[in-house]
């Protein structure tokens, strides 16, 4: 009988069986080995990569946009004694400040770019009173354990691209900080990006991801497509300076609204933010960003559009409760205006302007939270976004905590120092650029994160006390003439964007400055004339003629002051002049056609417009008032032919229409006049001589 197997044989028996079972490894480990073997793998190779200088493509490369040629910022100059500077190249002064620093930085020098746009530059003022020449006055009194360099690179006009761009050659100087400030500049360069949007977001996100590699770069390199220079076709290729879409004839009138746009214009400034940090980072140097902050109470949206789907009946509806509010807030009845606006808002979500006056009356309501809603709103709706909008100011807050970068916001700083916590000219001189006070206090803020940081390590020498000798030191230095000179110019740019308000504002405070400049007298008079303040306004302008006689602009300003207080001998008499001291000023002649047709001496006033038309002949007002006196003088024919002509200059002329209309009806054409009038009502619905004329028109025909 056989015995069963003892328990030690049976024990080796199975012992082969429970070694295989040991030796097998389940198929979710094998991926999880694979996986972590390709990590190490690749984690080596950047490593590696990283150690022989090769960096990320982004690095060098920005696959939004490109330039047709890049020169530098800083030249290679030799000083009288020999010593060898980095010197701001002439050709990029219209752009830049006059900036100088050690070609070898000295042992223990810490030195700061401070980047961005006209902001950073210091506007409407320069270096010695932007944030960056605050902070280098401060932290040579707060710390000299060692010399500290500040450097102002802030362009005008520059957008985050030109900026990550600009960095690429900074990072060659032995920079130790980068202080960032973007966000204002974003939609003033056309540029598309139809190409790039077309491709499915999870690939974009994908070759994003990709592009930061050395690998990929390293790959890119071998099969010839370094250099630095973008090949794309999806690239922009955008000039080597600003060229903004604000620069042409046209100004806020050639934005129109493009949501897309919009969004891709965000989405490349996040992308620039990241790239500038990379960048910073690929030799060592740190970053501290600033959240821009921009101007919501005294600053109105630039540019206004209705929706696209509105009915013209609603867009008439639209326009009786805006007139209606806009009457009642200024005779202050703010609740009824505030419901006036309400309704306009319900039909008309989109129009910027409508939520900025709702702001305005919630401000007189002290209703500020609500307020502050409203201008940021108005902000948002801006079709001509000159100011960094809020959902990019997001878009900082959430760069910089996703690359763990300190951040400064200034929005945040300028709101806790007003009381309603809302921006306006306690801060700002115009949209977005800050008083003298505003650029100190955020180089104070700058200087306190840095210290924070452990950067900066103040002395015992440095107290509140010792700061304001310093501030007044700084302010006692200031070129008051040359302050003047950059509030008049920042004035002139406000009332050709036709901000004319803010425009008036500054044109006061630089004629406190500069109280012998014609020019600057005749602005602050414009300013008066347009309040309403006739007197001051006439002799604001007369002081203006009396220190440049022949000046054409104040003769004619003037004369607009006396036809406006009907006093038509006097205005003939300054329009007179203003011809005299230029003749080929053809907004004169022609103001001098008006006040003849008022004297009823119109072959005179046919002269005059004839004159307007030889040195501008696309001045529809002068085509039209020509066609005015003809129809006055019964040439009708020359009448019609003169009115069309400013249609044909000024399609929406509704006065000129109405004209058009009379001259058919005394001649007849009932239809053609009936057509001209409607039309007329059309363009300016609330025109009640063109709808009188219509109304006898249809009367005529039945």
């Amino acid at each position: 009988m056989a015995e069963p197997p003892s328990e030690s044989a049976s024990s080796n028996a199975e012992k082969p069986q429970e070694s295989k079972k040991r030796r097998r490894i389940s198929p979710l480990k094998k991926v999880l080995f694979s996986i972590v073997a390709t990590v190490v793998f690749f984690g080596a190779m950047e490593l590696m990569l990283a150690a022989f200088g090769v960096n990320p493509i982004t690095y060098n490369e920005d696959p939004f946009v490109g330039f047709t040629s890049r020169s530098p910022l800083y030249e290679a100059v030799q000083t009288p004694d020999g010593t060898s500077i980095y010197s701001t190249a002439p050709k990029k002064l219209q752009w830049f400040n006059p900036q100088a620093f050690p070609a070898e930085k000295a042992k223990g020098d810490y030195r700061i770019f401070c980047v961005g746009g006209s902001t950073t530059y210091g506007r409407p003022y320069n270096d010695v009173t932007s944030f960056a020449g605050w902070l280098r006055t401060y932290l040579t009194a707060a710390d000299s354990s060692h010399p500290w360099e500040v450097i102002n690179a802030g362009g005008i006009s520059y957008a985050s691209y030109r900026v990550a761009s600009l960095m690429e050659e900074l990072i060659e100087y032995q920079p130790d900080l980068f202080i960032i400030y973007c966000g204002q500049n974003e939609f003033l360069e056309r540029r598309t990006y139809s190409q790039l949007m077309a491709t499915p977001s999870a690939v974009r996100e994908t070759g994003a991801i990709v592009a930061r590699s050395r690998i990929y770069a390293s790959v890119r390199t071998m099969l010839g497509h370094g250099g630095g220079a973008q090949s794309s076709s999806a690239t922009n290729k955008l000039p080597e300076e600003v060229e903004a879409i604000l620069d042409g004839s046209i100004g806020p009138d050639d934005y129109i609204r493009d949501d897309e746009q919009r969004t891709q214009t965000i989405e490349h400034f996040r992308f620039n933010l990241e790239r500038m940090i990379e960048i910073a980072r690929s030799v060592g140097a740190r970053v501290v960003m600033v959240n821009p902050a921009a101007n919501e109470r005294n600053m109105s949206p630039f540019k206004n559009l209705h929706s696209d789907d509105l009915k013209p009946e609603e867009v008439a509806r639209w326009q009786e409760l805006m007139t209606q509010g806009t009457t009642q807030q200024e005779s202050g009845e703010f609740e009824e205006a505030l419901k006036s606006l309400d309704q306009a808002i319900s039909i008309d979500p989109h129009y910027a302007q409508a939520h900025f006056v709702r702001g305005e009356i919630l401000y007189a309501l002290k209703q500020y939270p609500e307020a502050k809603q409203a201008f940021q709103r108005a902000i948002d709706e801006d079709v001509c976004p000159l100011r960094i909008l809020p959902e990019m100011q997001s878009v900082v807050k959430e760069v910089a905590a996703q690359f763990e970068v300190p951040l400064v916001d200034f929005q945040e700083l300028v709101e806790t120092k007003t009381e309603t916590g809302i921006t306006g000219e306690e801060w700002f001189l115009d949209h977005v650029h800050p008083t003298i006070d505003g650029y100190r206090e955020l180089a104070l803020s700058l200087l306190n994160d840095l210290e924070s940081q452990g950067i900066v390590n103040p002395n015992s020498e440095w107290t509140e006390k010792s700061r304001k000798q310093i501030d007044e030191q700084v302010m006692a230095s200031i070129d008051e003439q040359a302050h003047g000179t950059a509030l008049r110019n920042l004035a002139k740019v406000l009332s050709w964007a036709r901000k004319y308000e803010e425009a008036g504002r500054l044109s006061q405070l630089a004629a406190s400055k500069l109280p012998e400049d014609a020019e600057t007298l005749c602005m602050a008079a414009y300013d008066f004339e347009r309040r309403g303040q006739l007197d001051q306004a006439k002799a604001t302008y007369e002081e203006a003629i009396l220190l440049q006689p022949d000046y054409a602009h104040a003769h004619n300003n003037l004369g607009h002051v006396h036809r406006r207080l009907k006093e038509w001998d006097l205005a003939a008499k300054s329009f007179q002049r203003a011809v005299a001291s230029d003749p080929n000023y053809p907004g004169a002649h022609y103001n001098l056609g008006l006040v003849y047709q008022e004297l009823n001496q119109l072959d005179l006033a046919a002269e005059c417009f004839e004159t307007s038309i030889s040195v501008n002949e696309k001045h529809p007002g002068s085509w039209e008032e020509l066609g005015n006196v003809r129809l006055n003088q019964n040439k009708i024919d020359e009448a019609v032919e003169h009115l069309e002509m400013a249609i044909q200059l000024e399609p929406n002329l509704a006065s000129a229409h109405n004209s058009l209309g009379v001259a058919f009806a005394q001649s007849g054409q009932m239809q053609k006049a009936a057509a001209s009038f409607e039309r007329a009502v059309t363009i300016n619905p609330q025109f009640e001589a063109a709808k009188q004329n219509l109304q006898r028109a249809r009367d005529s025909l039945k």
